[in-house]
């Protein structure tokens, strides 16, 4: 009996992302056929994966209808690749596009490969080098057709959560690469919120790295568990090879960031939607990058007393509130995005397929999960009686951490402006009245009012008629 051939795929691009998976489509017995495109690049993979040595010869190897895999730099690298590849493709053919891409790219390449008759899916693909070697979350984006037609290629990338598989269809054109932007956002909130915490109990308690280590593995025991908290723990005890010291103290404090935390807070504005918190965690690593302005400006730090008021639990519960206060923040945005560019809503199988293989994996998507499924039209996360809960009861310790930062001039920006955040949405009338007045008085702009209907200008001055 003849073997059945196994299923082809190409690859393009074999950095650490590419090569990793590559080897994970092997592993998962596809034929797989992959190219390098940057000449000078240093290309290793293990065995079972061919590799070609350029795209036509790829294309090639490949029986049509095909199915490639990009895995090249976002931006114009990506164009530039599809630029050379299209010309040897066929219709029929599929082209995944698994960087990370902003999404107004993807709708761009869409409409431009459909015109060929090719279909192109933008997917976002979460988990680092070990999620692409052992299971990523993948958001696919794209046709509901070209999901179906390249789905055995994509649940083979993806992580498993007990039976699930962490893998879904998101919506049509760019709505994968949207999902991803609004993962990377939170990972950019979710990092800043452990680093202050961190900051807290080493430069607020005084307590070593290596007791800070014990403090978050502890907490990965509870409402906080997660990857992010577990990776926190291993790093705080490691040592250096060299000197034995602590090695996070080695470890350069200028922090480096690929773009789609910024993308986010754009698109954020754009939408209309307030993600202060995740905004405050990109500026915080433009920040981190200014060491001469910081260190010429080290002069106006304020001595720290002996005893700040600060606690272990009051660090915990200010870190769990602004972890909520990010997921919040990111969901809102997958809601409104979901509403502008009309893509099914997909909160729920969104929190799903981040419960394995992502950077932001952590148990609390269970009960954002639960709480779409319950409501699918949640206005938003803290609308929810459990998880209302949660944050209501950290307030008892976010509040006096957030403060006993401030006091002692220990900088918390995302767990301060989360605070704010959740201040204002329970705040029946805002500072915002004086904001509408203001824009009226000097531009007419008009307001409206809380007592009857329209729109009303007044004059300010008190020289005119109110009404």
């Amino acid at each position: 009996m003849a073997e059945t051939p196994k299923a082809q795929v190409g690859l393009v691009g074999l950095g650490t992302m590419g090569s990793a998976l590559a080897e994970a489509l092997a592993r998962a017995e596809f034929d797989v056929h992959a190219v390098e495109p940057m000449a000078e690049a240093d290309v290793s993979v293990n065995d079972g994966v061919n590799i070609e040595p350029d795209l036509a010869t790829l294309v090639a190897a490949l029986i049509p209808p095909r199915c490639i895999l990009l895995m090249v730099t976002a931006g114009d690298p990506v164009d530039g690749v599809l630029e050379q590849l299209t010309p040897h493709l066929t219709k029929g053919d599929i082209v995944i596009d698994g960087g990370n891409s902003n999404f107004t790219d993807t709708e761009r390449r869409t409409n431009l490969l459909k015109a060929a008759g090719l279909t192109f899916i933008g997917t976002g693909i979460s988990g680092g080098e070990e999620g692409a070697r052992n299971g990523a979350a993948v958001m696919a984006g794209g046709t509901a057709q070209g999901f179906a037609a390249s789905r055995d290629i994509l649940e083979a990338l993806a992580a498993r959560n007990d039976s699930d598989i962490c893998c879904a269809h998101v919506g049509p054109g760019g709505a994968g690469h949207f999902v991803k932007m609004v993962h990377n956002g939170i990972e950019y909130g979710l990092m800043q919120a452990i680093g202050e915490a961190h900051f807290l109990l080493h430069h607020g308690l005084r307590l070593t790295h290596e007791e800070c280590s014990t403090i978050f593995r502890f907490w990965n025991e509870g409402l906080l568990k997660s990857f992010l908290i577990e990776i926190t723990a291993d790093i705080l005890c490691r040592a250096d090879g060299i000197s034995g010291d602590p090695l996070i103290d080695f470890v350069d404090d200028a922090a480096e960031q690929t773009g789609t935390g910024r993308w986010l807070v754009s698109e954020a504005m754009a939408l209309g939607v307030p993600a202060p918190t995740i905004a405050e965690a990109v500026a915080a690593r433009s920040l981190s990058g200014g060491r001469n302005v910081r260190q010429a400006i080290e002069k106006i730090a304020p001595e720290l007393d002996e005893e700040i008021a600060l606690s272990v639990d009051d660090i915990r519960d200010a870190l769990l509130a602004t972890v909520l206060t990010c997921y919040a923040q990111g969901f809102a945005v997958l809601s409104a995005g979901a509403e502008k560019y009309g893509w099914p809503h997909r909160e729920a199988e969104i929190a799903r397929i981040w419960q394995a293989g992502c950077i932001i994996r952590a148990d609390l998507l269970t009960t954002i999960r639960h709480a779409y499924l319950e409501q699918p039209n949640l206005p938003h996360l803290f609308v929810k009686d459990d998880i209302a809960a949660f944050v209501s009861g950290a307030t008892k310790g976010w509040r006096p951490a957030v403060a006993g930062a401030i006091s002692a001039g220990l900088p918390v920006p995302a767990m301060a402006s989360a605070l704010s955040y959740a201040d204002a949405l329970k705040t029946d009338r805002l500072w915002t009245a004086l904001t509408q007045a203001q824009r009226d008085h000097f531009g007419a702009h008009t307001y409206r009012r809380t007592d009857r209907d329209g729109s009303f200008h007044s004059d300010w001055s008190g020289s005119g008629n109110n009404d």
